[in-house]
C-alpha cells in the first residue's frame, strides 16, 4: 500500500468537515465567510510550506519612502531632524557656576585703645603701658597674622566738625576718637610716617605704644569711651585726608581695648545701638570684631579677670559689660594689678576670630 505524506495534502473526509468548523468560528467572531471570499481552507501543517511572495525591487523603495503610520512620526522632508530627548525636560536649567571656595583665615589686625584720661586713671595707664609688651609678643608669636595696625585714643575731645580735612596733629588732638600722636607733655611720640597710628614695622614698638598709651588724666571728668570709639572707627574720621587716614582697613580684624574705671553715662545710645553702629563698620561680620573691656567690676560676684575692684577704686559698669558679652568679647577688672592674665585670655579670643574671618567683596 503506497503511504501518503499528510503534510503534502488535505486528508480525505475531512476537508469539509473542517470548513464548517471554521465557518461556524468566523461566524462566532462576527467574520462572514462570503464576505471574506473564503471558499477553501487547505491545511498545512507549516508556514514554510507556502512561499512568500517576492516584491519588485521599485516596491521596496517606495515602501521604504512611506510614513510608518505612527501619529507622531514627521513627514520626511529631506530635511535634517534633531536628535530628541530619551526623558521629560526639566522645568529649568540652572546653568550659574558654583561659587569659589571660600578661604577663611585674617592676614591683618587692626588694634584700637580707648584710654580714659580723666584725672583717676593713671595708674591704670602706666598698668597697660606695662602689660604691652608681653601681649604683643604673644600676639606676634601666637598668631598667623603678621600685618598690624595700632592705633591709641583718648576719651574726651570734640567732635569733628570742620569745613575741610586736615592731617595736622595740632588740630587732630583736640578730636574725639583721633589718633594719638604726641606724649601727655606734648612730645612727638616717634610714629612712622607722622600717622596717627602704629605698624608691626614701628621701630621701638613697646616704647612707642607707651608714650602714645599715656594719654594724661587731664581730660573730661565725663567719660565717654563710647562716643570715643565710634568716632575712631567712622568713615568721616578714617576718610582720606582726615585723623585717623588709613588706620581701619576692611579686610582686617579690628580689636578694640576700652579701659576705664568709670560707667559710661554720657555717650550717645543704649549698648545695643553702639554694637549695631561698630557692626557696620565692619559690614555686620561678627568674626571681624573682637571687643575686649577693662572696667570696673564692683557690681560683678567674685570680680572680673585680676579683681574685683574695692568700693572706691573704680565704678561697677553694667552698660559697658553688657556692651562687650553683646560681641562675645572679654572683660577684665581694671584694677588688676597686672593685665597681662587678661590679655592671654584675649590673644586666644583673637585667634579664634582669625581662623573664622572672611574678607568681605567690596564691589
Amino acid at each position: 500500500m503506497s503511504s501518503m505524506n499528510p503534510r503534502a495534502r488535505p486528508v480525505p473526509g475531512a476537508s469539509k468537515t473542517f470548513r464548517r468548523l471554521v465557518g461556524l468560528a468566523l461566524l462566532g467572531a462576527g467574520f462572514s465567510p462570503l464576505s471574506c471570499g473564503l471558499e477553501t481552507v487547505e491545511l498545512r501543517s507549516r508556514a514554510g510550506d507556502r512561499a512568500e511572495p517576492e516584491v519588485p525591487p521599485e516596491a521596496e523603495m517606495d515602501l521604504a519612502n512611506e510614513p510608518d503610520g505612527s501619529p507622531d512620526a514627521p513627514p520626511d522632508d529631506g530635511s535634517p531632524v534633531a536628535p530628541q530627548p530619551a526623558g521629560p525636560l526639566p522645568d529649568s536649567f540652572d546653568l550659574t557656576p558654583p561659587p569659589p571656595a571660600v578661604e577663611k583665615g585674617c592676614t591683618k589686625i587692626d588694634f584700637l585703645f580707648i584710654i580714659d584720661n580723666s584725672d583717676s586713671m593713671e595708674d591704670e595707664q602706666e598698668n597697660l603701658a606695662r602689660s604691652f609688651p608681653g601681649f604683643i609678643e604673644v600676639v606676634k608669636n601666637g598668631l598667623e597674622a603678621k600685618d598690624f595696625h595700632i592705633m591709641v585714643v583718648g576719651t574726651g575731645g570734640d567732635r569733628e566738625e570742620q569745613d575741610e580735612p586736615t592731617l595736622d596733629p595740632l588740630e587732630c588732638e583736640e578730636v574725639q576718637g583721633a589718633g594719638r600722636r604726641r606724649s601727655e607733655e606734648g612730645d612727638d611720640c616717634g610714629i612712622e610716617g607722622g600717622r596717627p597710628f602704629m605698624s608691626d614695622a614701628q621701630p621701638d614698638l613697646e616704647a612707642t605704644f607707651s608714650c602714645a598709651a599715656r594719654v594724661g588724666t587731664d581730660g573730661s571728668a565725663i567719660e565717654e569711651p563710647m562716643d570715643a570709639l565710634l568716632e575712631a572707627t567712622s568713615p568721616a574720621l578714617n576718610a582720606e585726608g582726615r585723623c585717623n587716614a588709613g588706620f581701619l582697613r576692611d579686610d582686617a580684624v579690628l580689636v578694640v581695648t576700652f579701659i576705664t574705671d568709670e560707667e559710661d553715662r554720657r555717650s550717645e545710645d543704649q549698648p545695643e545701638d553702639w554694637r549695631r553702629a561698630l557692626l557696620e563698620r565692619k559690614y555686620d561680620n561678627p568674626d571681624a570684631l573682637v571687643m575686649l573691656g577693662l572696667v570696673g567690676d564692683n557690681n560683678v560676684d567674685g570680680g572680673l579677670i585680676g579683681g574685683p575692684c574695692r568700693a572706691l577704686d573704680a565704678d561697677g559698669a553694667p552698660r559697658l559689660q553688657s556692651f562687650v558679652d553683646s560681641l562675645s568679647g572679654v572683660l577684665g577688672s581694671v584694677c588688676a594689678p597686672d593685665f597681662a592674665p587678661f590679655f592671654e585670655a584675649a590673644v586666644s579670643t583673637i585667634d579664634t576670630a582669625c581662623d573664622e574671618f572672611v574678607p568681605p567683596v567690596i564691589f
